[in-house]
């Protein structure tokens, strides 16, 4: 059994294990950008389902269609990770070997290899050899020695970084694979005043349905759009703020630039529209009919609505005035919000009017009456219980490469050696990891401050 264990640790451990996992990987990446994929072009993917039924209908029974999330995708994501597990684990041990003092890596700077930088000092008379030594550790070399010679090393923990690094790699991943199962993906409008607790027949299918998660459950928030404030100056847009009221009764203050985040779920603002009262009357006064309608009817869409079975075609201006003789607008401010409508019953069109915050229009047996005249949003939802742990990783990504560039490693060895004249020689042998010239020059330096507090303090 133990011969049977090795072997497999051996197996899924090996580059050419990693090498085809990731083949397959990049080949389902691959797949995943020629097929339309289902949660990432939503609008592509119903249009080609109805113009070709059966090839998509084939496409979903493999899982090509949602290829990332597919039941292969989550088979070579797992036998990568467990690549991925043992090839961290199998360098604990090198990782340690490299922080270790040992007396094994002590040896003579005039044959040792791999050491670039070599010097010669000779100690004033009167200095001991525990004088260099002591001024090297005052610079941060931890030291051992054995029979006049000695091995240092500075910045001995930063091989750890690099066992940090790969870390943070394989949470990045893991990150990114939590977050495609996880995902809900979905549209929400809300008016001024409208509460939302989460229901789901509360989301739109326009501009696209909802995708539901994998794994987990659908976004758990309840709040109240307090207000809805649009920020425009002439013509041009300068912003959206809108405040949010949650469960607790806390307000949340909201803008382009700045979403809404509950339950791992972020609420990002994506549209504005006009939310008026409608009331539908006849001749006597009798109400026939009155909603709030959400109308999708700035920056000169048209849109529709049906009421009273009525069909209502509707142009919006928000600061109106007639301009020979044609409906216009002065600016995008909402100084004199009215709405153009044109109605039908059937297929007979029964009037063109205009009506205004507060106004009435009448047309045939009926009356059209506009109350409050609030505002809708749209919000983009998207719940991903794997972006914490992205972070994560990146925040131990950034971590490891600012300690392996700037506390990079240094080793220095030496030893003492007594000339025929009875002086006393101190041979030494550097190296650096990355920066040649620059390490070059640290060590150049450090060796003559080193000489020169000798030399005072003989």
């Amino acid at each position: 059994m133990v011969l049977v264990f090795k072997k497999f640790l051996k197996f899924f451990s090996s580059l050419r294990f990693t090498i085809w996992i990731i083949s397959l990987l990049g080949l389902v990446c691959l797949l995943g950008l020629w097929i339309p994929q289902k949660h990432l072009v939503k609008d592509w993917y119903f249009q080609w389902k109805i113009h070709a039924p059966k090839m998509v209908a084939v496409l979903d029974a493999l899982q090509l269609t949602d290829i990332y999330t597919s039941v292969i995708a989550l088979t070579l994501w797992t036998l990568f990770f467990l690549n991925l597990g043992l090839v961290l684990w199998q360098r604990v041990p090198l990782i340690k070997n490299r922080i270790a003092l040992s007396k094994a890596k002590i040896s003579d700077p005039a044959s040792a290899g791999g050491y670039p930088f070599r010097q010669s000092i000779e100690l004033p008379p009167g200095v001991s050899a525990e004088v260099p030594l002591g001024l090297l550790r005052s610079k941060g070399y931890a030291l051992i020695e054995e029979g006049g010679l000695f091995y240092g090393v500075k910045n001995r923990l930063s091989p750890i970084a690099f066992g940090l690094f790969h870390l943070s790699f394989f949470l990045i991943l893991i990150g990114g694979v939590v977050s495609v199962y996880t995902e809900f993906y979905g549209y929400l409008d809300l008016a001024e005043g409208e509460s939302f607790q989460g229901e789901l027949e509360r989301y739109s299918a326009i501009p696209a349905p909802p995708s539901f998660p994998k794994i987990g459950s659908l976004p758990k928030v309840a709040f109240t759009v307090a207000k809805i404030e649009p920020l425009v100056s002439g013509f041009t847009e300068t912003g959206l703020k809108v405040t949010l009221v949650d469960a607790q009764r806390r307000e949340h203050h909201l803008d382009i630039n700045r979403p809404y985040v509950a339950d791992s779920t972020t609420f990002v603002l994506k549209n504005l529209g006009m939310a008026p009262l409608f009331v539908l009357k006849d001749k006597a006064g009798k109400e026939l009919d009155g909603a709030i309608v959400r109308l999708d009817c700035l920056k000169e869409k048209r849109d529709h609505f049906a009421m009273g079975g009525l069909e209502f075609k509707v142009k919006f201006y928000p600061d109106y005035l007639l301009e020979n003789g044609k409906a216009a607008t002065r600016s995008l401010e909402f100084n004199n919000p009215v709405f153009l409508l044109t109605v039908f019953q059937g297929k007979t069109k029964l009037g063109e009017g205009v009506i205004n915050r507060g106004g009435h229009w009448d047309f045939g047996d009926f009356r059209l009456e506009l109350g409050e005249l609030n505002y809708w949003v749209r919000f983009n939802v998207v719940k991903e219980l794997g972006v914490p742990i992205l972070y994560a990783g990146f925040a131990l990504a950034s971590i490891a490469i600012v300690w392996r560039l700037l506390l990079y490693r240094r080793e220095v060895i030496g030893a003492f050696r007594t000339n025929d004249d009875g002086s006393c020689l101190l041979e030494v042998a550097a190296k650096s990891e990355y920066y040649k010239s620059l390490a070059d020059e640290e060590f150049t330096k450090l060796f003559a401050d080193i000489s020169a507090q000798m030399r005072r303090s003989a």
